[in-house]
């Protein structure tokens, strides 16, 4: 088997929808999340339990949805220590994203920060990957007084995971008198704008003096008339002018045709 059956593998066998009984199970023991969005009170929820035996680390992580109808999805004894955690959680947040109106990374960052609050509540001193970046290069040493020692945990920085995801192409040299389509994040909202420009990162500092969490993750030199076919293949996705609210497979989407379109 390859490396992605395998995982695949390992995806169905520990990701099922919950139905309206099983999320009824889920309420007898919730502290309260879940009946607001049986009762109206919440769209929805995210949820997780820790098992710890002082052996292994694993936990459940599930999202209920109440907007049509109470229904939603779980992922079950993923263990913190296996090397496709990471792969694992972001594919059922990617399946979240599919089947709701979440975004994904947004959805694994908040499965992620429960984690945490439960690690702690165990004894352990958490930190995580973007708190540890601004000592990269420095020989920093981390020592903690916690009884079960330290656990590290993995988030998603949104702006550097889409840059990655275009090969970082927002990179690109800029030629003079030549148009560009981008794409910029909104890290706030989640939003993604499709737009043209001449100079994409002088639009990107205009933009991020008024709302600074706006960065370019990808540009393509390239005219209007590509942009407006953007606009018109995810029209179904705008919520305002020219921003979309866009899943990952829309942007793999994009990257496929503007692969084939230049």
């Amino acid at each position: 088997m390859t490396k992605l059956e395998i995982l695949e593998e390992k995806f169905a066998a520990c990701c099922f929808t919950l139905d309206r009984q099983d999320i009824a199970e889920f309420d007898r023991e919730d502290n309260g999340p879940i009946n607001n969005v049986i009762t109206g009170i919440d769209l929805h929820c995210y949820g997780a339990r820790l098992y710890d035996d002082h052996l292994g680390l694993a936990a459940d992580f599930y999202y209920i949805n109440g907007e049509h109808r109470t229904k939603g999805e779980i992922i079950v004894q993923l263990n913190l220590q296996d090397k496709d955690y990471f792969a694992l959680l972001l594919r059922f947040v990617v399946l979240l994203s599919n089947n709701y109106s979440v975004d994904a990374i947004d959805a694994f960052n908040t499965f992620q920060k429960k984690l945490r609050g439960f690690l702690e509540k165990r004894g352990f001193f958490t930190t995580t990957n973007l708190e540890l970046e601004q000592f990269k290069g420095q020989s920093a040493v981390m020592v903690s007084l916690a009884g079960r020692g330290i656990f590290k945990l993995e988030f998603i920085d949104k702006t550097q995971y889409y840059r990655d995801f275009f090969n970082n192409n927002f990179a690109l040299e800029i030629t003079e008198q030549k148009e560009y389509v981008y794409l910029m994040v909104n890290n706030d909202t989640s939003l993604i704008k499709i737009g043209t420009s001449k100079n994409p990162v002088y639009r990107e500092r205009t933009l991020h003096s008024q709302e600074p969490g706006i960065n370019l993750i990808a540009m393509w030199c390239c005219g209007k008339n590509i942009e407006r076919k953007l606009h018109v293949k995810f029209s179904h996705k705008r919520v305002r002018g020219e921003w979309f609210r866009l899943t990952i497979p829309d942007l793999a989407e994009i990257e496929t045709f503007m692969n084939n379109e230049i």
